[in-house]
Parts: structure tokens; sequence; C-alpha cells
């Protein structure tokens, strides 16, 4: 009976294997491959609903390196595991990191255009665009949903956007530049993973002002990699991926202890949670495999295979 449960809780997985040009589904339960769909160009990130996915159609290449950008985000049906359009963002290009905002929004960071985009997922048109001074990577929304934190990869600086006045409203300065970004379930502390290096960035969100600068104990040699940061959907943990140190610190919350470093697959990128306890998942992209964490042990408990390019997963 607990079993079975448990793999009612767990449902099902939904990653990106962007390398394999596919979105790919698998049980929650058993890690085992139920579906996969194929894509017109890499996709790299999703967001979820009840009913769809939203995934952004990035193009070819990496970060500096995309030579063949695309402009559309595909929309998935979650129970037909079929796509069901594209929603063209015309001339913004490269679309990269997503959110839903508070007000329905769907925030898109259009990177080689500088700006992100407010796309109304219903009438599948962009509703708004703010252009923030740099190449927007990465977004979070707050809880509010009056102000989007943006990751500038190439600049010294987080953008602060205004999403009701659609305007920056002012930025944060990190000397290390830009990575992932994660918010405090109460959105008063954001947490900035550090491009140039092995360090945590603490920004209180109230006075928009950097506060603290977290080593990562075993962290390496400073270097640029790409660094991603997740908070578990319990407040209870906060995850940061190295991408060349191929490794996962694990931080207690609210104290942000870090209490483990963890030995992961090669290039560790985004992390799932399930809905059992101090559990997650990290895509290791250059392996092509996504590794169970136990996070109270510190420990990898499990592994299993995934499409080349595994780079965001998640439950649903």
């Amino acid at each position: 009976m607990a079993l079975a449960m448990l793999r009612r809780a767990m449902k099902s997985i939904i990653l990106t294997a962007k390398n394999d040009k596919r979105v790919e589904f698998y049980d929650g339960a058993t890690h085992q491959r139920t579906a996969a769909l194929d894509m017109p160009a890499p996709v790299h990130e999703l967001a979820l609903t009840p009913e769809r996915a939203y995934g952004t159609v990035y193009g070819g290449g990496v970060f500096g390196k995309n030579k063949d950008p695309d402009h559309r985000v595909v929309v998935i049906d979650l129970a037909a595991r079929e796509i069901d359009g594209f929603i063209d963002v015309g001339t913004y290009l490269a679309p990269h990191g997503l959110m839903f905002g508070a007000d329905g929004l769907l925030w898109v960071t259009a990177e080689l255009s500088n700006a992100i985009l407010g796309i109304d997922v219903a009438r599948r048109k962009v509703a708004a665009a703010i252009d923030t001074g740099g190449a927007a990577h990465w977004l979070t929304v707050s809880p509010d949903g009056r102000r989007a934190y943006v990751s500038h990869k190439q600049t010294p600086c987080l953008a602060i956007v205004d999403l009701l006045g659609r305007r920056v409203a002012g930025q944060v300065d990190i000397p290390s530049r830009c990575e992932g970004v994660a918010l405090s379930g109460d959105g008063t502390r954001l947490y900035v993973a550090s491009h140039t290096a092995a360090e945590l960035n603490v920004i209180d969100t109230l006075k928009d002002r950097l506060i603290e600068s977290i080593r990562i104990e075993g962290g390496g040699e400073d270097r640029t990699q790409l660094r991603r940061v997740r908070i578990s959907p319990d407040q209870r943990w906060l995850l940061f991926s190295s991408h060349l140190d191929c490794n996962v610190a694990i931080f207690s919350l609210p104290g942000l202890e870090q209490t483990a470093l963890v030995k992961v697959g090669k290039a560790p990128m985004g992390f799932g949670f399930p809905a059992a306890a101090d559990r997650a998942l990290v895509c290791n992209h250059d392996d092509g495999v996504v590794s169970m964490l136990d996070l109270s042990a510190g420990t990898v408990t499990a592994s299993f295979a995934s499409g080349d390019g595994c780079e965001f997963v998640e439950y649903y």
C-alpha cells in the first residue's frame, strides 16, 4: 500500500534532452522512459501548468555560440504527450529561461535580444517586452508578481525589473557575474550563483542589496562555468550545481549551512523534486544520466539514463 501511494505521488517526469532535440517523459517511480517528442531545435527549459508544458526553443549552439537562434516557445499537451503548437516571439531571439508570474503571464528571457518577454499563453502572443540592458539568461519572479530578477551573464550585475511598470527599476552589482537565480518562498532572499567564482550570493530583496557571498566548501578553484541554484518546494534545501566541477553543493535552510558536496556525473545542471521529502533529481548533461540525491544524507542513491544533453527535469 505504501509503495502504491508513493508511486501515485511521484507521477511522471518530463525532461529536455537538447542534444537529441527531444522532450522526454519517464515514469516517476520506475524511471522508465514512456514517451519522447521530437523538437525542431534544442529546447532548454520548461515551465509547467497542470495541462501544458511550455519550452524555450533556443536554437543551435550554446551561450555565446548560438549561430542559429530560434524565436519560438513550444506548447506541449501533457495528457496527450503531443506538441500543441508554437508561440512565435518574432524578432526576439534565443528564448531561454522562463517562469510564470502571478499575473498569469509567462515571462521568458530573450538572450540575444537583451530582453524579457511576457507571453499571454491563452492568446499565444507576446503581451510585453522589456529591455533589460544585458544578455538575459535566467530569471525568477517574485511571489507577488511585481518584480523579476534577471541574471546577466556577460555583465557584473543582476537586473531588477518592475513588471507592472514594464521597466528596469534597479540592479545589484555582483562582481563575479550571474548564473542561476532562486527566490525564497517569502520572496525576501534572492540566491544567485556566480559565473566566475565558486560562490553563492545572497541578496536582501527588501533593500536590493548584496548581503553575503558564500564560498562553496570544496568547490575548487574559481573559474568561469555554468552554475545553477534551486530551492526545494518545502523550503528546507538549497541546491547549487557546478557544470565543470561535476558536483552539487547542498545547503540546509533557513540557516544556509552547507551540509554536503556531492560528486555526480558530467556537467550537472537542472534539478527536479519528487513528492518524497529530502530527495531531488539532477541532470548530468554530458553523460545523458539523471541522478537521484538523498539530500539529508548527501549521497547519490540511484540513476537512470536519459537522452543526450539533459538540462531541465521536473515531476508533474
